[in-house]
């Protein structure tokens, strides 16, 4: 189909045409040559003026008789007639494979968009997309193609979205175009491994070298202290030594620089991430098989810590061909290696040396991040391939232009305007391809937390604080609000203190021991806080706490330290706001606790029961929870995940979760959830 006339300035590689017919932005055309070729270009900006459109065109070129692309070395002529191209045209002037990855289709065209396997596994890969544009939805697509071809994927995944690849797609709006992108739905159960510090299935090896302890440490380590741990390490000798260890050998040297380093070590130690049974590289990597290193209830600084260990350990393993050649994609990759300007993590050496070293032994680097601008430029310029979906920032424009080849000014427009589910593809082919992304054979666990819709969803067995007041009591007294079920997220730990049986609730989003007093739900204030302290610094809180008030020789006393050390560390958390003095008495601060701890709860005990509504992610780790319940001298013997009722209010201008079990608005709930319903 004739679509217009070439106009104007021609060039070898650009020229313009007035439209004659239906035209739109990226749309493929041919022309013809005067060698007689029919060269493929493609529209990369429209301008209309009255009733002319004029349309401004990129040359890609033609194949030679040898498979070469060339672009023609005369301009063409004036009033060259400019058609639409082929499907065949396209496809042959591109270049893309009949066979690969397939991630969906070209933009306009019943074309599928295949990348070349062995390209991908010899070179690195980006996914960049600002946040719900779909790239963890992408990603996902693409761990469904390493699953189709046995390809070994090691996924560190810090918001626990990857575990759905195991359940099948069953979302009606998405399989109604199963069949324009041919896929069917699939569960890739047999091919999931998940590894989390939960259930004990990640550990890393406790045997840490001075150099790998000075990454892991969450503070920066001064000159002396690293002598501390040198001269440990040296009077440990070869013995199989773990962090505890570590621990009472530099709390027998004579420096007092030794105490700040115990409190960091013992932070590490705590995580109870380390061990001499640990996850070993031939565990994570195997033909076929997805590993997801699952760290959703990590601290950011864990995290990187477990990112720069395991992937330590995998890059040694593979240029020792202890494992066959994988893909180690990083979710979130500026958390794991931000620019230099936004600071070094412990992650940051390890990827950059992956990323400029790890192609030559067979370990491909996939980088998914929703701030392009945030992650180690040398890092996203050593990914050939990069999935580039809609992005807004210009900081983040400005690094993907400079750190991907092919992009013009029309097509750094496009990226700003691309819809939800489409991506630019680039470096898989000799041109950018506009790609509508295919739908996902597995479920996605990457959604935003969305309102229930109407009727609610499906009811789920769960366990759960029963409400006392229902959604029609709620109704009727919020009379021109929408209501919804929410389910919040709490902690039920049971334990005994001093010999005495009893239970804590701890907020899962907040950290804080929640229990019902005089028929109103209440928090502490401040006891999440105390978790990060060191041990004995927690064991001289709970002993303030339990004193009320103490002078040096009753703290040091109850808490069995020498007069010297304490005083010390009572200076120390007076530092931190934590505990005040008059000159002779130490109290605890911003902690705010009721009489007898053993005493808080509610009145009704949790039960199993169908529940419906929207169910909230916990945000507290399970290990964070039993701190709080350590500072009271419980030992824990189980901890459950419970779920607390809550009504969301939804008015025409504001939101409120109202209690389920009072029927009054909860102010700082609605504070920690409202950012996560949308």
């Amino acid at each position: 189909m004739m679509l217009g006339k070439i106009h104007g300035r021609v060039t070898t590689t650009e020229f313009s045409f007035e439209a004659e017919a239906q035209i739109k932005k990226l749309d493929f055309v041919v022309v013809k040559t005067q060698e007689g070729e029919w060269a493929t270009a493609y529209i990369d900006n429209i301008t209309r003026y009255g009733e002319t459109t004029l349309a401004e065109c990129r040359v890609i070129g033609y194949r030679n008789n040898r498979g070469f692309l060339v672009v023609p070395n005369v301009p063409f002529a004036p009033e060259t007639p400019v058609f639409s191209a082929s499907e065949d045209q396209i496809r042959n002037t591109l270049g893309i494979p009949d066979s690969g990855l397939y991630i969906g289709i070209l933009d306009g065209y019943n074309i599928k968009v295949n990348l070349p396997i062995k390209q991908l596994v010899t070179k690195h890969v980006s996914i960049l997309a600002k946040t719900g544009a779909g790239k963890s939805y992408m990603a996902g697509v693409l761990m469904e193609e390493f699953a189709e071809n046995r390809t070994p994927v090691v996924i560190m995944d810090p918001h626990g979205e990857y575990a759905s690849l195991s359940v099948a797609n069953d979302e009606e709006k998405e399989l109604k175009f199963a069949e324009k992108f041919g896929v069917e739905p699939k569960s890739y159960q047999d091919q999931i491994k998940r590894f989390t510090i939960e259930d004990g299935s990640l550990r890393l090896n406790s045997r840490l070298t001075a150099d790998e302890l000075f990454h892991c440490l969450p503070v920066k380590v001064s000159g002396t202290q690293k002598g501390l741990i040198y001269s440990a390490m040296r009077n440990l000798g070869g013995k199989d030594y773990s962090l505890n260890d570590l621990i009472n050998e530099i709390s027998t040297l004579p420096s007092q620089s030794k105490w700040n380093l115990i409190s960091a070590l013992e932070f590490l130690d705590k995580t109870k991430l380390f061990s001499h049974d640990f996850t070993k590289p031939e565990d994570l990597v195997r033909p076929g098989q997805i590993s997801i290193i699952d760290v959703k209830f990590a601290r950011p600084e864990i995290q990187q810590t477990i990112v720069f260990k395991l992937a330590n350990e995998l890059f040694a393993a593979r240029k020792a061909s202890k494992v066959p050649g994988f893909f180690l994609v990083l979710e979130e990759a500026h958390n794991f290696c931000p620019e230099r300007g936004f600071g070094e993590v412990a992650s940051s050496s390890i990827v950059r040396t992956i990323a400029s070293e790890g192609r030559k032994f067979g370990l491909s680097l996939c980088v998914i991040t929703q701030r392009p601008a945030r992650v180690d430029k040398n890092v996203l310029s050593q990914c050939n391939t990069q999935i580039i979906m809609k992005v807004t920032n210009p900081n983040d424009l400005k690094a993907i232009t400079d750190s991907a080849e092919g992009i013009t000014a029309g097509m750094r427009d496009e990226i700003r305007d691309l819809p939800v589910g489409s991506a630019l593809v680039v470096g898989v082919t000799e041109h950018p391809m506009l790609t509508e992304i295919r739908i996902r054979r597995s479920k996605h666990g990457g959604e935003a937390v969305a309102m229930p819709v109407k009727g609610g969803p499906m009811k789920v067995r769960n366990t759960t604080l029963p409400p006392r007041f229902s959604k029609q009591d709620i109704e009727a007294e919020h009379k021109e609000a929408n209501v919804y079920r929410v389910n919040y997220p709490v902690w039920e730990l049971k334990g005994t203190v001093s010999g005495q049986i009893g239970k804590l609730f701890i907020d899962g989003l907040i950290g804080e021991v929640m229990y019902e007093s005089q028929g109103e739900l209440k928090r502490t204030n401040g006891l999440k806080s105390l978790v990060t302290l060191s041990s004995v610094e927690r064991k001289i809180i709970s002993s303030l706490l339990s004193l009320k008030y103490g002078n040096l020789d009753k703290v040091a006393t109850s808490t069995r330290l020498m007069n010297n050390d304490c005083h010390r560390l009572l200076k120390n958390l007076m530092s931190k706001g934590l505990v005040t003095s008059d000159g002779y008495n130490f109290r605890p601060v911003r902690v705010k606790i009721p009489g007898d701890i053993m005493s808080l709860g509610f009145s009704e005990d949790s039960k199993e029961m169908e529940i419906d509504g929207k169910i909230m992610n916990f945000s507290v780790p399970r290990d964070t929870a039993e701190k709080v319940a350590g500072l009271f001298g419980m030992q824990v013997e189980s901890s459950d995940m419970i779920y607390y009722p809550y009504w969301l209010v939804v008015y025409s201008n504001r939101k409120a979760l109202v209690d389920g079990l009072t029927k009054k608005v909860d102010i700082e709930a609605t504070r920690e959830v409202m950012g996560m319903i949308r």
